[in-house]
This record gives structure tokens, C-alpha cells and sequence, in this order.
């Protein structure tokens, strides 16, 4: 029996709870098939949810465990009034054995041989479904089964949270040093209850830990828990509906090197018996105050041991413990690095702060390099990070005032070279000489112009940065005459899918943000995709490869 049978009325609803709670019986013994079962519990679509037909377990004291719908319930108690009429349909009289853990158990055990009821809260909206109960293996102790019951908010209540008290909070991580020993105290935590067994305490450390009121979450930092035995998301602190009891999946990548963050994440935490941390860029679609420019820098580390069960047997333990924080371009570990020094021209060029941007698709500016000019208007600073430094770069330059006095774009900088610019107060940037960090020695071709208003030697297509890419990419071309220009993003089938360019422009360079939607503003799917550009005497492509 199947969770869409019910849907279309070919099965009833106590047919499905029960062939459910047969296959939780059977089949969830060791952790990992246990926390496999939850998975596939969550995937709506499956045999076990459909539409408005889903499962939700709860403890043996009335607490839910796992929601197949909204995971971000889960460690919440239910209203004792539903609770009543859930034991009252599972044949289970708690009267008088609430100080009786044995006795209570032995009740529910017996429930478990029996095939439970339905059960209806009529002065409670919703409060309806069918109960049964099945005897964890792995937990070594009974689990309340719910089919049919579409619990929300409304139905559970209010209690006091026991947060511990955390010698380093969420609000207290400002730098690595914290975010190490908040990562440290929370995974020796987790595993100590884990050790323990009781699966109750965990259901409730999960509201305490996912409170934003509370010390272990604030802002951009919470925790993570990654199952390494079942490869599956344990805890998620800020989106338990959506990662909870999810396979591990790496899909998000560093906009800058394009590289998948889940693995980094995987291998610093077993890099040493510590942990390590991971630097990255990313643009968090759930997060309006996050940007790309922002740099974040993560700590995870490994924990392992084992847990005793009463039969003598022993469960291996092995997780990740992570979390996070947004940080500024100083946090990010010391990396690649090119030397910029600079002139700038103009009236009153003394005392001027000029500071550089990386210039990527899909990020603000973050001015995280700067330097102040001397009395003839020069400059020198170090640009560094663990990501490369490769790219094109704006800059601007302010007065003592905070004036903005001068705004430069496309400045073309690489790792390992020292490079001399000019930069007129007007707008214009100079590329004027090129050597390299190691000899100091000229690097060949280096082209001395690259500012917007000058003609290119040809007409074509830059690559795209970043590529790959998530949310947008910069697609950089250049014309060598004035005349006709189009530029339009086809897919692999060769079908244009979005016009960028369609109007006759002047000799120069420019750049057009590319957002991965089509001409009707719908997003398209991950894939590659291909940049053609059309202009008075030939055809250029680019390759785009886009990564959600």
C-alpha cells in the first residue's frame, strides 16, 4: 500500500499506516538503514508521501521525532489533548505509569503487536489520522507512527528549552579562533547524547539549537551535523525543513575557483583530529543580506565513538560537526597574491584612499584592498587571496572628506606579477608596465591599455568569470570598429534561449551581466550553454557552464 493509493482512494488510510509500520518493524535495525528509512520518509513522491499522505514519528513521551513534511517541527511536543487520544487509540493506558519507565515501555510494546486505531481531537482542527506503534531496533525502544495526521504549528505547544550553557555562543563567533571552540563544544556535546542513547534529549537539543533567540544560533551562524555512516544530513540549525534527513549532495561550488564546497568542508574536518576550516565565496539564495563578494569561512570537524545498547552490541558513531560565519576579505587564510602600484592622475591626488574589487558576476564590491596616495599621487598594496587573484578588478578613489573622487572598472590584474598603473581621475585606467614577482622581469605581451574607452586591437569574447558558475556570470567582449553587435545565449540544441546584445555600439570593451534566465525572466536549468557574439566581420563563442 502506498501513500498515493491513499490519495486516490484505492487504499485506506489504516492499510497504509499499517503496511508502514510493518516495513519500520522489518527493515530499520542498524543506524544507517534507520536514518535511510527517514530519508526516503521525506521524499514526497515516494511510496511513503504523497500530497497530503505523509508520516510522522513521534517518541514514546510525545514528541516528534521525524515530519515527513516539515522537518523544522521535529523535537517539538504535541498537545496533550491529541497525545490523549493518540494513546487512547493505541490501546495504551498511562494512568499511573508515568514514574514507571518499565512499565511504561512494556505498555507500549504490547501496543506495538496490536494494530493500533484511528484517532480525532474534534475541538482541535485537523487533529485526525491513524496511529500504530513499531519497536526501533536500532533505538532499542517504541516509535508512535502518524499517517494521515497533517500536523502544523497549531498543534503543539510551548515549552521552556534547555540550552546549556555554551562557554562561546553563536553571537560570540567573530573570528576563527571562536568559531573553532563554538564547532568544538557543540560536536563533544552531540556526542556525548549520542552516546547516551536517549532519543528524546536529542529531539529537544534540536529546538534548542535551531532557536534564533537562543546562544547557538545568530545571524549567518548556526550548526550542522553530517551522518558519514548513511551520508545524510543529520541537523541542519537554520533549514531543517530543507536539508534534514537529505542525502549528501554537493551542489554548491565557490563562485571564484568553481570548486564543490561540500567536499572541502568533508576534507578539512578529517584533515586532523582537530578539524580544519575551508574559505569560500557563495551567493546564499536564502539570505537577501548575503552577497558573493562576502567571503565565508567554515570550520567542521569529525567526531567518533560508540554507543553501548543493554544487549551488549555496539553502535559506531561517526559525524561532522560544522558551522560558519561570513566574514571580511582579512578573514580569508593569506594566498596568492600580486603587487599593484599606481599613479594617480589629476588635481588634488595627495591623501587619496584608493581601494580595489575583485569584479565577479553576481557580487557587490567590497574595496577590501586600499592604499593612500603620497604627494605625487602614488600607491602601492598587496592584493592576496587563498582563492587566486586573477581577474578584472575595479577601484575608487575617496578624499579625506569620504568623497568618492575617481571610479575605475575592467582593470585586468594577475597572481605573481607586480604591476604599475595610471589611473586618471576622469575614469580611465593604464596598464603601463608588467613584471614578474620572481625576476622582475617584463612578462611578454603585456598589453598596456585596457580602458573602456580604448579600441580593442580585435573584436571577440573574454572568458566568462566566474565559470562555472551558480547565479550570474560577467560575459566580457570587445570591438575593434563601430557597427552592429549581438549577443545571444544559446543552449546545447542550439535554440537562443536569451538575447543580451541587439543594437549598434562604438569601438571599446564592455561587460553584460548574464542571470541564467531566458527572454521570458524564467530560470533555466543547469547546464552548458553557449555565448555567441555577432559583429561587423565575424563570430565569436564562449562556452558557459552553469551549475545551480
Amino acid at each position: 500500500m502506498t501513500a498515493q493509493q491513499v490519495e486516490d482512494g484505492s487504499a485506506s488510510l489504516r492499510e497504509f499506516g499499517l503496511e508502514a509500520r510493518n516495513r519500520f518493524s522489518q527493515g530499520a535495525g542498524s543506524r544507517e538503514v534507520q536514518l535511510y528509512v527517514g530519508c526516503v520518509l521525506r521524499q514526497e513522491g515516494s511510496h511513503l508521501y504523497s500530497g497530503s499522505t505523509y508520516l510522522v514519528q513521534l517518541t514514546p513521551d510525545g514528541r516528534v521525532f521525524i515530519h515527513a513534511k516539515n522537518m523544522a517541527l521535529s523535537g517539538r511536543l504535541l498537545n496533550r489533548l491529541i497525545y490523549g487520544a493518540i494513546l487512547r487509540a493505541l490501546e495504551i493506558d498511562v494512568a499511573g505509569l508515568q514514574d514507571d519507565p518499565a512499565a511504561l515501555t512494556a505498555a507500549f510494546l504490547e501496543a506495538a503487536g496490536r494494530d493500533g486505531g484511528e484517532f480525532n481531537v474534534p475541538a482541535i482542527s485537523g487533529a485526525s489520522g491513524y496511529a500504530a506503534v513499531y519497536f526501533s531496533r536500532n533505538f532499542r525502544l517504541p516509535i508512535v507512527l502518524l499517517a494521515g495526521f497533517d500536523l502544523d504549528e497549531s498543534h503543539l505547544v510551548e515549552e521552556e528549552i534547555d540550552y546549556g550553557i555554551p562557554a562561546v555562543t553563536a553571537r560570540d563567533v567573530v573570528d576563527r579562533e571562536t568559531l573553532k571552540a563554538f564547532v568544538t563544544q557543540a560536536g563533544e556535546a552531540f556526542l556525548n547524547q549520542q552516546k547516551g542513547g536517549d532519543l528524546s534529549a536529542t529531539s529537544k537539543a534540536r529546538v534548542a539549537l535551531r532557536d534564533p533567540k537562543g546562544p547557538w544560533r545568530h545571524g549567518s551562524v548556526y550548526l550542522y551535523v553530517l551522518d558519514l555512516t548513511s551520508n545524510i544530513i543529520l541537523f541542519h540549525g537554520a533549514f531543517p525543513d530543507r536539508y534534514e534527513l537529505r542525502p549528501l549532495v554537493a551542489t554548491v561550488r565557490d563562485v571564484v575557483t568553481g570548486k564543490l564546497v561540500l567536499p572541502q568542508v568533508i576534507e578539512a574536518a578529517k584533515s586532523s583530529p582537530e578539524g580544519g576550516f575551508v574559505d569560500y565565496y557563495f551567493d546564499d539564495p536564502t539570505d537577501d543580506t548575503d552577497s558573493a563578494d562576502i567571503p565565508k569561512v567554515g570550520y567542521a570537524r569529525q567526531f567518533t565513538g560508540q554507543r553501548e545498547r543493554e544487549d551488549g552490541t555496539v553502535l559506531p558513531i561517526n559525524f561532522i560537526v560544522g558551522s560558519g560565519f561570513y566574514g571580511r576579505a582579512a578573514d580569508v587564510a593569506p594566498g596568492p597574491s600580486t603587487v599593484v602600484e599606481a599613479t594617480v592622475l589629476g588635481g588634488a591626488v595627495e591623501g587619496l584612499d584608493v581601494a580595489f574589487s575583485r569584479a565577479v558576476a553576481g557580487r557587490g564590491s567590497d574595496y577590501a584592498w586600499s592604499a593612500v596616495t603620497d604627494a605625487a599621487g602614488l600607491l602601492s598594496l598587496t592584493i592576496s587571496s587563498a582563492d587566486g587573484v586573477s581577474g578584472y578588478y575595479r577601484a575608487r578613489a575617496t578624499n579625506p572628506d569620504g568623497d568618492v573622487v575617481g571610479q575605475w572598472s575592467s582593470i585586468p590584474l594577475n597572481e605573481g606579477r607586480r604591476q604599475s598603473l595610471e589611473l586618471t581621475l576622469g575614469g580611465s585606467a593604464r596598464v603601463v608596465r608588467v613584471v614578474s614577482l620572481d625576476t622582475s622581469e617584463p612578462v611578454a605581451a603585456a598589453k598596456p591599455a585596457f580602458a573602456a574607452e580604448a579600441a580593442p586591437e580585435a573584436s571577440g569574447l573574454s572568458p566568462n568569470s566566474p565559470n562555472p558558475f551558480n547565479s550570474a556570470t560577467l560575459i566580457t567582449y570587445h570591438l575593434s570598429g563601430t557597427g552592429p553587435v549581438t549577443l545571444v545565449i544559446y543552449n546545447v540544441l542550439g535554440q537562443p534561449v536569451r538575447t543580451l546584445v541587439d543594437e549598434s555600439r562604438p569601438a571599446g570593451s564592455y561587460q553584460v551581466r548574464w542571470d541564467a534566465r531566458d527572454d521570458t525572466g524564467a530560470m533555466l536549468s543547469t547546464g552548458v550553454y553557449i555565448a555567441r557574439l555577432s559583429y561587423p566581420g565575424g563570430v565569436a563563442t564562449q562556452r558557459l557552464l552553469y551549475l545551480k
